[in-house]
């Protein structure tokens, strides 16, 4: 006899970055269309959007005004670089502290019974620790233990412009990805308070219950040797969860769409969307540029070709109108055009970007050009090659048929029930010592009862 689905209640540690909370936005609303209750603890820059999204939301950080702060810049000469970068390395750690104190007390008083991570939120697992959840950790790319930085010769990850963005990004991957320097200091310090132990053991001494990720097998290298709650799911796409974005649909011409968007968090490098625009003002293409709230359009009004330059867009449209789309390799971009069997030129700018680009390039999906060194005419010989040979748009059409055959969401969405249902059951029988609340600190889900 089948027994009720029972109906929990997730809690989000989301990011606030536009790549990582569109899928995560996906994956809460095809869970909470199966009847769950979810909602998103995250800062309220981004709550218009998860209650557009018809989920509910708990704001962080409400009486902390640092992270507001904007930095005041005397010149811009390198002692005033080297004070942002003081300033945005204080900003992490007391963001870290605030999330560390205000989330898990909130978790609580909202009755959340289990929580989805994702990787990106380093805290997360240890408010999972703290507030006794059960928590699913979600990476949205790649995973970091996978390696972000294996294909620095495809991208200039290991570029930099200037010599301030070079010791940015430097932090960014010792602090983020490898779990040292001011974050993972502040994490340990934190944990040793409350008598955890260090960071580094946390998913040892606290493990999550399941790992997922919206990385398509088909996209990756063979793994042996994956832990059993390790999932390959398919990419999270949900359109209802997608916010309306205002676009002149009026000024599309009629010509063959190139689409481009170098997202939102690293998309710094404003030169490159000038030289794109010069590769392909001679080709009887209209250029769709989205700037990703990063610039302002009317800078770009004298850009070749006469584009068309928006601030956002509504890119899963413009993605399946698109011939071929220009991308920094980020897994949104990329999952979304691949689920529309679109063929693209990546021009990866930093983080998990070359490690995806690599991945097309190796499919034959794509063109990929290190931003380092990058050139009108290297671009223009990319995308005229993407254009002119089929073998480029066969292997994305391939690569769309396999994805959409994954139905991603509906997999990662019974992962987690079917999950949740196996935590349950064990605590009843009492034949998972290692999720005993006296082993490791799980305490019973709210609704264990129902």
């Amino acid at each position: 006899m089948p027994t009720e689905r029972r109906n929990w209640h997730f809690g989000v540690l989301s990011f606030t970055g536009t790549g990582h909370l569109n899928s995560l936005l996906a994956l809460s609303r095809s869970l909470k269309d199966l009847g769950h209750k979810v909602t998103f603890f995250e800062k309220r820059k981004i709550e218009d959007r998860v209650r557009q999204a018809g989920l509910d939301f708990i704001p962080i950080g409400k009486g902390n005004s640092f992270s507001n702060e904007q930095m005041n810049h005397d010149s811009a000469g390198p002692r005033s670089r080297l004070s942002e970068i003081r300033f945005n390395l204080e900003r992490i750690e007391r963001d870290l502290i605030m999330y560390l104190n205000e989330t898990p007390r909130a978790l609580v008083e909202a009755g959340v019974d289990a929580l989805l991570v994702n990787e990106i939120a380093l805290t997360g697992p240890t408010v999972a620790q703290i507030a006794h959840l059960p928590y699913v950790l979600i990476s949205t790319s790649v995973p970091h233990h996978f390696g972000w930085n294996a294909y620095p010769w495809y991208s200039g990850y290991k570029y930099s412009a200037s010599w301030y963005s070079m010791v940015e990004t430097a932090l960014f991957e010792v602090s983020a990805l490898r779990m040292r320097g001011p974050i993972r200091r502040a994490l340990d310090e934190y944990r040793r308070q409350l008598g955890l132990g260090a960071v580094k053991q946390a998913r040892q001494s606290f493990p999550e219950l399941a790992h997922i990720t919206q990385l398509p097998k088909y996209l990756d290298s063979p793994r042996p040797g994956l832990s059993g709650n390790f999932h390959y799911t398919g990419p999270f796409t949900n359109r209802a969860a997608r916010s309306h974005t205002e676009f002149p649909w009026d000024r599309i011409d009629g010509r063959p769409v190139i689409y481009m968007s170098l997202g939102t968090t690293r998309n710094v490098q404003a030169f490159v969307f000038r030289l794109v625009s010069e590769a392909c003002q001679d080709l009887d293409l209209q250029l769709v540029i989205s700037l990703g709230g990063r610039f302002d359009p009317d800078a770009f009004q004298d850009l070749a070709g006469n584009p068309l330059v928006t601030k956002y867009a509504p890119q899963l449209e413009l993605v399946r109108l698109a011939t071929i789309v220009i991308t920094h390799g980020g897994p949104n971009t990329v999952f979304e055009t691949l689920l529309e069997g679109k063929p693209m030129v990546a021009i990866p700018l930093a983080h998990d970007q070359p490690a995806i680009a690599a991945r097309l390039a190796r499919l034959g999906i794509a063109e990929v050009l290190p931003v380092m060194r990058l050139t009108k005419g290297k671009i223009h010989r990319a995308v005229t090659k993407v254009l002119n040979d089929p073998t480029y748009r066969s292997a994305a059409v391939r690569m769309q048929a396999e994805l959409q055959s994954l139905r991603g969401l509906e997999r990662a969405s019974n992962v987690i029930e079917e999950t949740m249902e196996e935590y349950v059951a064990n605590r009843r029988q009492g034949s998972a010592a290692d999720h005993d609340g006296n082993a490791n600190g799980f305490t019973s889900v709210s609704s264990i009862s129902r």
